[in-house]
């Protein structure tokens, strides 16, 4: 016995709306979950980055730290590399926003019914047989 409701809206297929419809929907949960991964991911790399200072600052001196961020070769190679991901992340954060926006569209755009395109299209001509004799 079958105590499942059904809860699939009935609607007329469309054909490419169909699809477009189920794209949509699987773009909008793989963000979703793509998201949540993400945010999991940051959580425990800041968390790794946390612990990390932690032994840094119970091996190290402050003094010891100031003067190797302060002086000399090694705090400009310091500086360049801190440049050098502010600029990773920022291209990062415009090609995951772009690619976004672009498949948001992409899904979101409402495409004729193939059965409207089919009645514009004009009919194919087919070609006969030749019959060399």
């Amino acid at each position: 016995m079958n105590t499942r409701a059904e809860s699939v809206v009935k609607e007329q297929p469309t054909g490419l709306e169909d699809v477009t419809r189920s794209v949509r929907a699987v773009i909008r949960a793989s963000r979703t979950v793509g998201e949540a991964s993400a945010d999991v991911l940051e959580r425990e790399l800041a968390m790794a980055i946390s612990i990390s200072e932690q032994i840094r600052d119970n091996v190290f001196s402050e003094k010891m730290l100031e003067k190797a961020r302060t002086e000399g070769l090694p705090a400009r190679l310091r500086s360049d590399a801190h440049r050098a991901l502010d600029l990773a992340a920022d291209a990062g954060a415009i090609v995951y926003n772009s690619a976004l926006t672009f498949l948001e569209n992409f899904a979101d755009e409402r495409r004729a019914p193939l059965a409207s395109l089919n009645a514009a299209s004009t009919p194919l001509a087919t070609a006969e047989p030749v019959n060399k004799g």
